[in-house]
């Protein structure tokens, strides 16, 4: 493959493993927040001005991604996660559109609400709901940032991910290393034993990037597990895998979880299909337990 790829947010956990992975085949320009915000689109359509023939496609892996903190805003279209999960990603769509740059997308199961009404594992063509409700607002401009996208640019495609994971990472704990931190600090809590999900091992989503750039597909894709587990599930098999420890995880309930007041709306019954995307792009994705085993054997 000819040529650079600009990639915002790519010093995070999924864009600084996909330059790992690809820097060789696939250079990366990775301005970072300081070098060139995507809300400024001033500065950000100057930076196109200036640099369009240094690149071919975009990456936006740049999110607020905290899901809480997200809630405090519910409604705020001002705010800063609507700012940089919506506006942000209409600046670069708009960009791409003008400047004849492919664009890739990065989102996640939160745009599902994962409840008793609309369960789990979504495909790819499934329709996100048209109003927020049982929705948080993280989901909810993450889904309004998949719409906006695909209607300003249709060299667009979208690349949904869950719970995602990788080996060695010192600046940010993911789903899989928190849950041993926490057990070698003998501080494990119980994990929810009636959540369904389909974690996404960073190594095959760099794979997915990779593929998509190189045929420049367009439309949604997914990048997780092939199967369905639970954090339980999940936790029990990595601790036993990593840690030779069986038996140690207690079980904890979502549902009840959810219930309490204040809490912020979550996908109990989520996870994301993955047919579509193995067709489309000819590859087979992990089980979680072969992913969870190539995730240990990159620690050992």
């Amino acid at each position: 493959m000819s040529g650079k790829i600009l990639a915002f947010g790519a010093d995070g956990l999924v864009g600084s493993r996909f330059t790992d992975l690809y820097h060789k085949e696939t250079p990366t320009i990775t301005p970072t927040i300081d070098e060139l915000d995507i809300t400024d689109k001033k500065a950000f359509f100057d930076f196109f001005e200036k640099n369009q023939s240094q690149f071919h496609s975009v990456i936006n892996f740049a999110a607020i991604t905290d899901v809480d903190g997200a809630e405090k805003e519910r409604g705020d279209e001002k705010g800063l996660t609507w700012e940089v999960n919506v506006g942000g990603v209409e600046n670069i769509a708009e960009a791409c559109k003008k400047f004849d740059k492919y664009f890739i997308q990065i989102s996640t199961d939160f745009v599902f609400p994962g409840d008793e009404g609309d369960p789990g594992p979504y495909p790819e063509d499934k329709k996100p709901p048209e109003t927020p409700e049982g929705i948080g607002w993280y989901g909810w401009t993450k889904r309004m940032a998949e719409e906006r996208a695909r209607k300003i640019w249709d060299k667009t495609a979208i690349l949904r991910i869950t719970y995602p994971y990788r080996a060695l990472y010192p600046v940010k704990i993911d789903f899989a290393r928190n849950i041993l931190m926490f057990f070698d600090e003998g501080k494990l809590y119980p994990m929810f034993s009636d959540q369904n999900m389909t974690p996404s091992f960073i190594d095959e989503i760099a794979k997915v990037l990779y593929l998509l750039i190189e045929e420049k597909k367009t439309g949604i894709f997914h990048a997780a597990s092939s199967d369905v587990t639970t954090p339980y599930e999940f936790a029990s098999y990595l601790l036993e895998a990593a840690r030779g420890a069986k038996d140690v995880v207690k079980k904890g309930s979502m549902e009840a979880f959810l219930a309490a007041p204040g809490r912020t709306p979550r996908p109990r019954l989520g996870g994301l299909k993955v047919e579509k995307t193995e067709k489309e792009l000819d590859i087979k994705f992990m089980t979680w337990r072969q992913a969870v085993d190539e995730f240990v054997g990159q620690l050992n």
